[in-house]
């Protein structure tokens, strides 16, 4: 069952005065999200981050992955407060995936709330593996199997004044816990995010030329010419080890992206920014690639053709191109 709404009447008002402070709070993009009764580790593995002893705050894993930028960096920070797990993202957006809180809600319930600088927001509700109600902060309905079960933790909020103190004041009914104002620079564990997607695109048929008629044949030949191509050696469990190799790049990242210490004066921190944007991504290129060469071997193996080889295709590529610093035509890897 969903919990009964916690409703304290300053809620708005004490997200609204932690973001006019500045500093820490979020303020452009924010994802986070809340699950009963789970471990910060169950949480975390659920939400496709398992922890490796990593510690980190909010604000430090918003820098690192902007300064990780064009690449990508997906990092979120785990805490339990009041038998409630919270996951929050800065600049990320994994916890606004249904699947994601679908998988969180097992044998529970979630929330999430999400919003960016492009005025896209979403509130989701989940119960027991079901996403109940996706809303738009303006009402606007997003999908679910009950769109207004999310209706008595919204009454009342002010989203056209104060969307963000809305939104988190939405997750303080939800789970009665109130975020304490210092949160962003708490230090908690941190993992990087590594979701499905990642290896699993939404269209596979996208990677189809005109013409070609998928089979697992040229699925499989594109996924051994990517092992062999990134010194792979097929075996069990590819994309398991997919996924392993691919945290294994974003730690690489993570750590050559560390937010440089605030003593630095600023020709130190000029020298440590060129130093890190000329540094060596081969080994981080190299495990991504792996990573991509894997999950086109367990593409290969899905029952429908279309999938295997779209997947296939879409990995391989992937594969060829993170393992280049530079761009270049990746025609190779189609079948023939």
């Amino acid at each position: 069952m969903l919990p009964e709404p916690v409703v304290r009447p300053d809620a708005v008002g004490y997200y609204a005065a932690l973001a006019a402070a500045g500093g820490a709070w979020p303020s452009e993009a924010m994802c986070l999200t809340v699950v009963r009764g789970l471990s910060v580790a169950e949480a975390s593995d659920r939400f496709d981050a398992p922890l490796m002893g990593h510690a980190a705050t909010l604000v430090d894993v918003a820098r690192a992955a902007t300064t990780a930028f064009p690449d990508e960096l997906p990092l979120v920070v785990a805490d339990h407060v009041d038998g409630w797990a919270l996951l929050g993202e800065e600049n990320g957006y994994h916890g606004a995936g249904r699947d994601v809180l679908a998988a969180l809600s097992v044998g529970t319930v979630a929330a999430s709330v999400y919003w960016n600088v492009e005025y896209d927001s979403l509130l989701m509700v989940a119960c027991d593996g079901r996403v109940l109600s996706a809303l738009e902060f303006g009402g606007a309905a997003r999908g679910g199997d009950r769109p207004d079960a999310a209706r008595p933790y919204l009454d009342g909020l002010p989203f056209g004044e104060r969307p963000r103190a809305a939104g988190l004041a939405f997750l303080e009914r939800f789970s009665g816990v109130r975020l304490p104002g210092d949160w962003p620079t708490r230090e908690l564990p941190a993992a990087v995010v590594v979701g499905p997607e990642r290896f699993r695109p939404a269209n596979p048929r996208a990677w189809l030329r005109p013409g070609d008629e998928p089979s697992h044949e040229p699925a499989r030949a594109v996924a051994e010419r990517a092992c062999r191509a990134h010194g792979v050696v097929p075996g069990d469990e590819p994309l398991a080890r997919a996924h392993a190799e691919y945290r294994a790049a974003l730690h690489l990242r993570w750590r050559r992206c560390l937010p440089l210490p605030e003593s630095m004066d600023v020709i130190e921190r000029l020298h440590a920014e060129m130093r890190r944007r000329d540094a060596d991504t081969g080994e981080e290129r190299a495990a991504a690639a792996r990573a991509h060469a894997l999950a086109a071997v367990a593409a290969s193996a899905e029952h429908d053709p279309v999938t295997a080889t779209g997947w296939a295709l879409y990995n391989a590529a992937q594969a060829d191109e993170a393992s280049r610093a530079d761009r270049h035509p990746q025609e190779w890897i189609r079948p023939t």
